[in-house]
């Protein structure tokens, strides 16, 4: 019979119906099953709180007490107390460390782990070997580098020397703009790297600035036939030079004028000229019509023959041309073999052109010299704008005065000084600004002025 107020689940040895009762007991979680022959499950489905419990207890004592109680002597843990306590000096009493200092102090009685790269030595190994090599020296009797230094500077010490006041009246003194002085007098005598190292120099000109852009002279001399009193061939060859700058001048404004002038109406186009320069190349005529046909026929023909000839070629024909082949590529080669050899008994020849080519070469060289010393003297294209000869300023022949006190002058000085900075390639050749008026010029009658009779 069941007892009262419980079920058959109640009773020792039924197992209960609910998946929470299945070891017997309600209360009790359900029994996992493992594998405890997985690595996986050692650490995962293994209790270890007794191991961890143990290793926490070891830490605690050495933490407390610098080691395991078990190994301690009884001394370090027990004292006898007799109930007396000693006196504390003053000076103890002010050698005492304060409290404060004693809560900072760390409580742990390990020690502390070594940090070996605090003890480390850069290059420690090196210099380990260096320094077993200078103490062998010095056994030796052999000081080393930085000590022997010292030592020569120690023997060689000169007195400390004093600079001279400026209020000395007897002092020495130099001409400050005597060329032949070129240094103090305390240096004179000096190499000139001393000098480099120790006194501040002049900046060093670049070489360019040395270079002259052109080898003409500042102020030309005039010609001859400029002066108030030439000669007659002087001054009638400055007249010459200025009549072809003149007839230059001339023929430039004609060409112009040549291309800007309308066409005559003889030289004018009319209809049919242009009708039959629209059509040239257009009509063809019957000649040309016939050449074409017979060329296109001409092309048929070839055309259908290479179709007809394009038949499949024998192994004999291959053969054939292939050995063809092969008796060219011989010939060629036996045909170069023998030129080489025919190059040797060319030598004098050879020799010949080669010492014509050098001599051609010299001769292009030094005309190459020439050129650029000719050049030197020559305006340069500096801007877009090409340089201009200014205008040769020459007297006619009535023109000249019999002395000086008649002459008058011709030209411009500062036009010519403009000249020259263009022909020396000092500056860019230049043109005057052409003044361009951007708005229309309005004229307004005032009415002032109406009210003016004329």
């Amino acid at each position: 019979m069941a007892a009262p107020g419980g079920g058959v689940a109640e009773q020792p040895g039924f197992l209960g119906f609910t998946p929470a009762a299945k070891s017997g007991k309600k209360g009790e979680p359900k029994r996992k099953r493992i594998n405890r022959n997985k690595k996986k499950s050692w650490g995962k489905h293994i209790d270890i709180r007794d191991v961890e419990e143990f290793l926490e207890d070891v830490r605690l004592q050495e933490r407390t007490a610098g080691g395991l109680l078990a190994e301690q002597t009884d001394d370090s843990l027990f004292f006898v107390d007799t109930g007396s306590k000693k006196k504390v000096s003053r000076i103890q009493r002010k050698l005492r460390p304060l409290r404060i200092d004693l809560i900072l102090q760390p409580d742990s009685k390990v020690a502390a782990p070594k940090d070996i790269s605090s003890h480390q030595v850069p290059n420690g190994r090196k210099l380990k070997r260096k320094l077993e090599r200078e103490m062998k020296l010095e056994a030796g009797g052999v000081l080393p580098r930085p000590d022997r230094l010292l030592q020569a500077q120690l023997r060689n010490k000169r007195p400390r020397r004093r600079p001279e006041p400026n209020n000395n009246p007897s002092r020495g003194f130099y001409d400050l703009w005597d060329e032949s002085v070129a240094v103090e007098p305390t240096l004179e005598g000096k190499e000139s790297w001393y000098l480099q190292q120790t006194q501040k120099g002049q900046v060093k000109r670049p070489s360019r600035l040395s270079v002259r852009p052109s080898q003409l002279p500042a102020v030309e001399v005039m010609n001859p036939g400029a002066s108030y009193n030439p000669t007659f061939e002087s001054h009638q060859a400055l007249l010459l030079k200025a009549h072809e700058a003149e007839v230059k001048k001339v023929r430039e404004e004609e060409k112009l004028q040549r291309q800007l002038n309308l066409p005559t109406a003889a030289e004018a186009a009319t209809q049919e000229s242009q009708f039959q320069e629209l059509c040239e190349g257009l009509v063809e005529s019957d000649a040309e019509d016939d050449a074409a046909a017979g060329d296109a026929a001409e092309s048929s023909e070839l055309g259908a023959a290479t179709l007809a000839r394009r038949e499949r070629k024998t192994e004999r024909q291959r053969k054939k041309e292939k050995e063809a082949k092969m008796l060219k590529v011989k010939q060629e080669a036996e045909r170069s073999l023998r030129l080489r050899g025919q190059e040797l008994f060319q030598l004098r020849s050879i020799r010949a052109d080669i010492a014509q080519q050098q001599v051609a070469s010299e001769r292009r060289k030094e005309q190459r010299e020439e050129n650029r010393k000719a050049a030197a003297f020559k305006p340069k294209r500096l801007g877009r704008l090409k340089y201009q000869e200014g205008d040769v300023d020459v007297l006619l022949s009535d023109e000249l005065p019999g002395t000086l006190r008649k002459l008058k002058p011709e030209g411009s000085i500062a036009r010519d000084r403009f000249k020259s900075f263009q022909k020396r390639n000092l500056i860019e050749p230049r043109e005057r600004a052409k003044f361009k008026r951007k708005l229309k010029v309005k004229y307004l009658e005032k009415r002032a002025f109406r009210e003016v009779v004329l």
